[in-house]
């Protein structure tokens, strides 16, 4: 069986060189589904949003037969693309993140901008399947495998390995911006931070922020102490910029 192929945007990054920005095709011995064919490619579902057979719009489950166009399109934010014909969430209502252990910074960095993320640096992948299900959170990975599991509804790849640049990434993926909330998760163990008195936590104070400092959080879980300025002293510009700007 031959089938026919032409990937776009940025979905090119996951195929051989000779076959970007143009089509191909691939010989497979029988018919099976459009997942199975594009992942075979090397691209995972998760970065794929529009799949059009032979110009009709269809489902990873949809099965390829013999000279079969195949289309396949990343998210694009800029495009409108009816919400039935859509494969992918372009935002989330209630941005839940499971980030992968190797990820670390990025999670650190989700949390200080207000989104519930997940993390732990010992977490095997069945592990991280299992709470993924349990906990119906989105995949935050850069391993390429882990992200093509059937049991990953949604996910994404994480291209670069500077997390001030993966915070852009992720926040342009799923446009973050209107949703965050800066400094008001604990950004040790993901729990909400809560106004506290400063009597209450005065003798964990060091003497100048006794002295200049009056307002304070605390997390309601492991009591970490936050105030104004302890969050960005240590962040770097970038960072700064996308928790806070406009």
């Amino acid at each position: 069986m031959l089938i026919h192929l032409r990937i776009y945007g940025r979905l090119n990054d996951f195929i051989p060189k000779k076959h970007r920005y143009q089509p191909f095709h691939r010989e497979i011995p029988e018919t099976t589904s459009v997942k199975d064919l594009i992942e075979g490619c090397g691209i995972p579902h998760t970065e794929i949003d529009l799949i059009l057979l032979n110009s009709d719009p269809v489902g990873f489950d949809t099965r390829v037969e013999d000279g079969d166009q195949v289309s396949v399109y990343p998210v694009f934010m800029e495009i409108d693309i009816p919400a039935d014909k859509r494969l992918q969430r372009s935002q989330l209502k209630d941005p839940k993140f499971l980030v992968d252990v190797n990820l670390g910074r990025l999670a650190r960095y989700l949390r200080l901008a207000g989104f519930n993320t997940a993390y732990r640096n010992d977490a095997s992948d069945p592990e991280l399947i299992e709470q993924l299900l349990k906990e119906d959170r989105v995949l935050l990975t850069r391993d390429l495998r882990l992200l093509m599991h059937n049991a990953v509804q949604t996910g994404y790849l994480v291209r670069s390995d500077q997390p001030q640049i993966q915070l852009q990434e992720v926040f342009d993926r799923f446009n973050l911006y209107s949703q965050r909330a800066p400094f008001t998760r604990c950004s040790h163990c993901n729990h909400h931070l809560s106004k506290v008195d400063k009597t209450e936590v005065e003798e964990r104070l060091l003497p100048k922020t006794k002295k200049y400092v009056d307002d304070f959080a605390q997390c309601s879980r492991c009591g970490k102490v936050y105030w104004s300025g302890s969050h960005l002293q240590r962040l770097e510009p970038a960072i700064q910029k996308l928790l806070l700007d406009d």
